[in-house]
C-alpha cells in the first residue's frame, strides 16, 4: 500500500513555511504525516513539529 499526500496538504505545508514557521533541524524534519484509509475516504493529517498546528484533508 502506498500513500501520497493530497495537493491541499502540500499547499498547506508550503504556505505554512512561507508564513515564517521553518525548521532549523539539520535533516529538515518539520512535519509528521498520518494516513487513515477507510472504505469511503482517506483521512490525511499533517502536523508541524515546530508550532503544533495541524491540517486535515479527506481524499476520496
Amino acid at each position: 500500500m502506498t500513500f501520497e499526500t493530497s495537493k491541499r496538504i502540500d499547499n498547506w505545508c508550503k504556505r505554512h513555511q512561507e508564513n515564517g514557521c521553518v525548521s532549523h533541524a539539520t535533516a529538515g524534519e518539520q512535519f509528521v504525516y498520518k494516513f487513515l484509509p477507510s472504505g469511503i475516504v482517506e483521512c490525511q493529517t499533517v502536523k508541524c513539529l515546530c508550532c503544533g498546528k495541524e491540517f486535515t484533508d479527506y481524499v476520496e
